[in-house]
């Protein structure tokens, strides 16, 4: 019995080392085969999910106590990679609260944005996660799986290898990471799945996933199949420079675009003003010098009432 004591010691040692060493952005298919080995054996495998769920536990209990939406504190593998006297600690704090509390239920972890604001945040595994502005996000890691729901708004996933699939719901699709960078925009019309990186499949209403490659796109409408179309990679998150870029677009769909930025509206009063059609490139959220530079190229003047910016056509009367 003393020997089985020390042989699951060891097995959880070795799985915090495993966990530390998997979450290297820069890990190459030498560690991943030889990991794969490893955990060919049931009570590695289970030991991997213990020490799994063990830290995922604890990031919960931190992130749930945290005023901040977005944490701060020091990546977990980082503590692990210091040391093996310092794993087997921290592996056996962490048993330890875990079996203080068997029957704990997981919990979802909420990180929101408001109007204008963008937050960036690591997860339990070594992800990394960029919210847009005006946006909800719940996650929820178990033994199984890496669940996230994308309530409202966009956000940016970068997602680090591991044995876990890698799941973002939003609306109604489901879109599988398989080691990637990607972006989803939640919108009244339908969903958007912009792939920068890797490989994603996205599934509609649980139908066949459509596996999607860099430089596509998938928009899914409701009650309508995915339509897959090509996109710049270098387009895919160009919000986090806090600028928004648009290339012939109409007037309506660049306004549509700012006002997500701002709580300052700015309002088209003519439906032929709203169809011209601009490019450039523009700052989130600074709608006054949006107004005066589309002032400069475009038939229209601005003017300021209340909380919100009126573009009428420079011959049309005002009130």
């Amino acid at each position: 019995m003393v020997q089985d004591r020390f042989s699951d010691f060891d097995r959880r040692e070795a799985a915090a080392r495993w966990h530390a060493e998997l979450q290297d952005p820069d890990i190459d298919e030498r560690i991943w085969q030889a990991f794969r080995a490893w955990e060919a054996d049931p009570a590695n495998a289970a030991a991997y999910q213990e020490i799994e769920a063990a830290l995922d536990l604890l990031d919960q209990s931190s992130l749930a106590d945290s005023p901040s939406t977005s944490s701060r504190r020091p990546r977990m593998p980082r503590l692990l990679l210091a040391g093996a006297a310092l794993a087997v600690v921290l592996v056996a704090a962490l048993l330890a609260v875990t079996a203080a509390s068997p029957v704990r239920e997981l919990r979802p972890v909420m990180h929101v944005t408001e109007i204008g604001e963008r937050a960036d945040f690591t997860l339990a595994d070594g992800s990394r996660i960029h919210l847009n502005t005006d946006t909800e996000i719940e996650i929820l890691f178990s033994p199984q799986a890496r669940r996230l729901h994308l309530v409202s708004g966009q956000a940016l996933f970068e997602v680090a290898p591991g044995p876990r699939p890698f799941m973002v719901e939003a609306g109604d699709t489901e879109t599988i990471a398989h080691g990637t960078i990607f972006d989803i925009y939640r919108r009244e019309e339908g969903v958007r799945i912009a792939l920068r990186e890797g490989a994603v499949s996205v599934s509609q209403n649980h139908t066949a996933p459509i596996l999607l490659h860099p430089g596509q796109q998938a928009l899914a409408r409701p009650g309508q199949p995915p339509q897959v179309t090509g996109i710049d990679p270098a387009r895919i998150g160009q919000w986090q420079s806090g600028t928004l870029a648009f290339d012939n677009v109409t007037l309506a769909e660049a306004v549509a675009e700012m006002n997500r930025y701002a709580t300052t509206r700015i309002v088209i009063a003519d439906p032929a003003l709203a169809a011209e059609r601009i490019s450039g490139v523009f700052p989130a959220g600074e709608q006054d010098a949006f107004a005066e530079a589309l002032a400069l190229y475009l038939p229209l003047t601005a003017e300021n009432r209340a909380d919100r910016i009126v573009l009428i056509r420079a011959d049309a009367r005002t009130d």
